[in-house]
C-alpha cells in the first residue's frame, strides 16, 4: 500500500465526517455538496483499489492474508455508495449523519488495510 495515498485519505474521510456532522447540526439535508464529497471520496479509494490491484498482479502479497484484504478492497468501494444513498433517502437531518457514519467507516477500513498489507 502507498502509505502517503492512505494517510491521505484517512485525513480526507475524516474531514468529510467532519462537514457531515457539520451540515447535521445545521438540519441540513444531503445535497450536492455531501454528495460531490462522496464521489471525491470514492475516487481517492478507487486510485488506491487500482494501485492495490497491480500491486497484487506484480507478485506483491498482504503479510495479514489475502482474502481479508480483497474483502476490505470490495467492501471499500461499497460503503461510500450505500451510504451517499441511504443519506440521500433520509430526508430529515439524520441523512448527512449517515454519510458521516460511511466516512469514518472508511477512515477506519483504511486502516485496516494498511494493517493487513503491512502485517
Amino acid at each position: 500500500m502507498v502509505d502517503a495515498l492512505a494517510a491521505s485519505l484517512i485525513v480526507g474521510m475524516l474531514a468529510l465526517a467532519g462537514l457531515s456532522l457539520v451540515m447535521t447540526a445545521l438540519d441540513r439535508r444531503v445535497g450536492r455538496l455531501l454528495l460531490a464529497t462522496a464521489a471525491l471520496g470514492e475516487a481517492g479509494l478507487l486510485v488506491q483499489v487500482v494501485w492495490a490491484v497491480m500491486r497484487l498482479a506484480g507478485g506483491h502479497r498482504p503479510v495479514g492474508g489475502l482474502a481479508v484484504f480483497i474483502g476490505y478492497l470490495i467492501g471499500s468501494l461499497l460503503i461510500l455508495p450505500v451510504a451517499a444513498a441511504w443519506g440521500l433517502g433520509e430526508r430529515t437531518r439524520w441523512g448527512p449523519a449517515v454519510l458521516a457514519a460511511g466516512f469514518l467507516v472508511m477512515a477506519v477500513l483504511i486502516v485496516r488495510m494498511q494493517q493487513v498489507w503491512h502485517g
